[in-house]
């Protein structure tokens, strides 16, 4: 049985936005988050800036597509602020739970921008992903947990 190409890149990804997620707790015990924002960005940005030089520096322009890649780039850090005030407030699990159900907004734009469908599979999946995070905020409030 071979293994699919998007397998190994997938798990690599899963491990190392795993990490970056953590991470970020225990460095809001020194930093405020916009400037844990900032330090994480610079190193982003180098890092991309390595990865382009290490293949040839070519980079290519529309205008449709670079207004749409500077929108991820700006959600995204929006985004990342967001993630990081939340876990300096509260439990690292709430955080990486909550955020981790963004797969439901994607699917979901998906399906009503793009037209793809959702499958009865993949619409238990979001009920589940939706039933988990009101199970982790509520087992926070249980008195048996008290």
């Amino acid at each position: 049985m071979a293994i699919a190409p998007w397998f190994l890149p997938s798990l690599l990804s899963l491990v190392l936005w795993g990490v970056s997620v953590f991470l970020p707790k225990i460095a809001v015990r020194t930093l405020p988050p916009l400037h844990l924002a900032v330090y994480s960005n610079i190193a982003f940005c180098l890092g991309t800036l390595v990865v382009i030089a290490l293949h040839g520096f070519h980079l290519e322009f529309d205008p449709r597509g670079a207004v749409i890649a500077i929108s991820v780039g700006i959600l995204g850090g929006i985004g990342q602020l967001f993630f990081i005030y939340a876990i300096q407030h509260g439990p690292m699990s709430y955080g990486a739970v909550a955020t981790a159900l963004y797969p439901l907004v994607t699917i979901l734009l998906g399906s009503l921008i793009l037209g793809e469908t959702i499958t009865v599979l993949q619409a238990t999946g979001i009920v589940l992903g939706i039933c988990s995070l009101i199970i982790m905020v509520a087992a926070r409030h249980d008195p048996i947990q008290k």
